[in-house]
């Protein structure tokens, strides 16, 4: 692939042309509403700036909210944790740090297992394990809310026989003690790789490839485990407070040799969805796509792991935001051209060429 996109920006320009001698000729209409969601409230500014007249009714609309119905067991199997790490233990175990499912039935059993694969040595149980921890995150939650990390067994025990502590499903997932990071001025800081995928039911799945990097602000450490700032690489742990720096995947070469393990990965993900639930990539009435964020963390040895995936993440509304006219400002005319006008304009999948996305999953 040239240079992973180098060509983007000449593509997106050509393609916008293009739309908008379209969309002057057709004068199309949109039905979205702006208060909804992030995504609709960045496409309603966009689809407007090129000239589309918004209507209220979904009938009368070229694309509408309607489109975004993709299939809604498929959508919650990424989305949830759990699920996902159901997936992947099935279809693609080595994409993703060892996670188990727990929950306030089978911690226990799991307890045990992890106890006994990992803390006994010379026939003896031990409460800790150089490099050994883990990270317990809810299935349902997203934004860093209510996780922890573990270095002792007791610990997790601890926190299981509690009354207070959240119920329900969970990940238990291996942290990686050795991440690769990012020099600061002084010490490393760990990172996370946001990537998004667009998953239709009538073409396959497509990586748009250029992301960003979530640079924890405080420098990476591995003696204290209460703090977690420096371990989580959310944008906000608290509403005043920013954790990270978002810096462009463009920005570093770094990102290179890491782009085919990520598209490699969001391959193998897609599959396997698709082995469970086949009829989400099938088109039977009406056409229709999800956007996901789909996140990365690298280890000390360059290997890229899933971390997890969010459906219609958060979008940046804000024209302040420092990444919209970097990155979001082009993901969202190569959206636009690449899937919301060849769907107001009835186009034939065959003819539509996805210049600007890579594909990570074909069409059923």
């Amino acid at each position: 692939m040239e240079s992973y996109k180098s060509s983007l920006a000449v593509g997106n320009e050509k393609l916008v042309g293009q739309s908008n001698s379209n969309i002057k000729a057709q004068r199309f209409r949109f039905c979205l509403r702006p208060s909804q969601s992030p995504t609709y409230y960045n496409l309603c500014h966009y689809l407007q700036e090129k000239g589309w007249k918004r209507t209220y009714f979904n009938w009368w609309a070229h694309f509408s909210e309607k489109n975004f119905q993709f299939d809604f067991h498929a959508a919650q199997c990424l989305e949830f944790k759990h699920s996902l790490a159901a997936l992947v233990a099935q279809f693609c175990p080595n994409v993703m740090p060892l996670t188990y499912c727990i929950n306030d039935d089978n911690w226990f059993a799991i307890l045990n297992e992890i106890a006994d694969e990992y803390y006994r040595k010379d026939n003896q149980l031990l409460d800790q394990m150089e490099h050994v921890a883990w990270i317990l995150k809810p299935a349902l939650l997203n934004n860093g809310q209510h996780i922890k990390i573990f270095e002792k067994l007791s610990q997790l025990e601890q926190h299981y026989l509690s009354a207070d502590r959240l119920g329900g499903q969970h990940v238990l997932q291996r942290y990686l003690w050795q991440p690769h990071l990012l020099k600061g001025p002084q010490f490393g800081h760990k990172y996370s790789i946001r990537m998004f995928v667009v998953l239709t039911n009538y073409a396959g799945a497509y990586l748009y490839p250029e992301g960003y990097f979530n640079v924890g602000l405080r420098p990476y450490q591995t003696d204290n485990f209460i703090d977690l700032r420096p371990h989580l690489t959310n944008e906000h742990l608290s509403d005043d407070e920013l954790n990270v720096v978002q810096i462009r995947t463009r920005q570093y070469d770094l990102f290179k040799p890491f782009y085919p393990q990520i598209k490699n990965i969001i391959s193998e993900v897609i599959h396997g969805l698709q082995q469970l639930y086949p009829q989400a990539f099938i088109c039977r009435k009406q056409k229709a796509l999800a956007i996901f964020g789909f996140d990365f963390i690298v280890d000390s040895k360059s290997q890229v792991w899933l971390l997890e995936a969010n459906h219609a993440p958060c979008f940046p509304i804000s024209a302040g935001h420092p990444l919209q006219h970097t990155l979001y400002h082009d993901f969202w005319q190569a959206l636009i051209a690449n899937f919301i006008i060849p769907i107001a304009l009835q186009q034939s999948v065959n003819t539509v060429k996805y210049e600007l996305f890579d594909a990570v999953g074909a069409g059923i």
